[in-house]
């Protein structure tokens, strides 16, 4: 296999964390395909440049650029990769955990097909400090889709950005990750690259994802308002997408009021869910969900049964 990757990471005050997150990087039973480790730091504390001293020392292809701060996430990527030349890019967020087998796993579906340009994975997730309570979070399949920007703006597998492989010409094509998407940055980026490339799943979870109350999305009030953004600016480069509008946000609202509904908030999740409904009133899931938070809120959390007390405990919630 002639592909090498370089793995691009940022931090931002993730002292107690990266440090596993760089491990679970050189434990890769391919390791020997990383050419660098790249991590653009966000002007950290104290505590946090130390750490990120001392991982410089762990392994020749680590670099650490470290910042003044403000850059954001999106900004800090971009920075790092382009300290890089793999022809494959790798994301990992300085708080998540790859799987010992993640670049065995999907480097050979790049290699395999040249119209691949992202690669993709199932995760797990779990709340900090009890990676124990993992749970496999389930994404969907639209790879075999005909068209690709239309299925991903309607459905959202999700994509989470730590489980990618990314071919550089592929990024490069399609701009790269814009700095001044602050929230749902991913999203952004990847409704742009399915107008450049194929994706790839490889149907099996090869990240930890960390459910940090201090995450970027954890406790903001104002989710919607960049989920609105996102879908207009992408409508705006694709106007064919600008009747699904409506249908994509009534899902987001629906997926972020069922997720209020297992933190215990169910008027947050009723809120939502009503917004969903009026969004999309075809939309017989949010309707579903809203009649039931709604009227038999107590009901709808037993009915949810081990699979839900398994959801809320991989959230951190008791």
């Amino acid at each position: 296999m002639s592909l090498t990757v370089a793995v691009i990471m940022t931090c931002y005050n993730e002292g107690p964390y990266i440090g596993a997150a760089v491990r679970s990087v050189l434990d890769q039973t391919r390791a020997d395909l990383i050419e660098a480790v790249v991590i653009a730091d966000d002007g950290s504390d104290p505590a946090t440049l130390a750490v990120l001293r001392d991982l410089e020392r762990w392994d020749a292809r680590i670099c650490v650029l470290y910042g003044e701060g403000g850059v954001g996430v999106p900004g800090q990527r971009r920075r790092a990769i382009a300290e890089t030349r793999a022809p494959v890019l790798a994301i990992l967020d300085g708080d998540d955990l790859w799987t010992p087998d993640k670049l065995e796993r999907q480097m050979p579906v790049l290699a395999g097909d040249a119209a691949v340009g992202l690669v993709y994975a199932d995760f797990y997730v779990f709340p900090d400090g009890d990676v124990g309570a993992a749970r496999r979070a389930g994404v969907l399949d639209i790879t075999a889709e005909a068209d690709l920007s239309r299925t991903y703006f309607l459905n959202d597998p999700p994509i989470i950005p730590s489980t990618t492989l990314l071919r550089r010409d592929a990024y490069d094509a399609a701009n790269g990750f814009d700095a001044a998407v602050r929230v749902f940055e991913d999203t952004d980026f990847y409704l742009r690259l399915a107008g450049v490339t194929r994706f790839a799943l490889v149907d099996m979870p090869l990240l930890y994802k960390r459910q940090r109350g201090t995450s970027i999305t954890g406790g903001r009030k104002d989710l919607m308002a960049h989920h609105a953004y996102v879908a207009l600016k992408a409508a705006a480069d694709a106007p064919a997408l600008l009747p699904l509008v409506p249908r994509r946000l009534a899902e987001r609202a629906r997926k972020l009021g069922n997720h209020r509904f297992l933190l215990n908030d169910p008027a947050g999740a009723v809120r939502l869910l009503r917004l969903a409904v009026r969004l999309d009133p075809l939309n017989w899931r949010a309707w579903q969900s809203l009649v039931a938070t709604s009227l038999f809120p107590r009901l709808a959390l037993k009915m949810l049964g081990a699979g839900g007390r398994a959801r809320q405990a991989a959230l951190g919630v008791a």
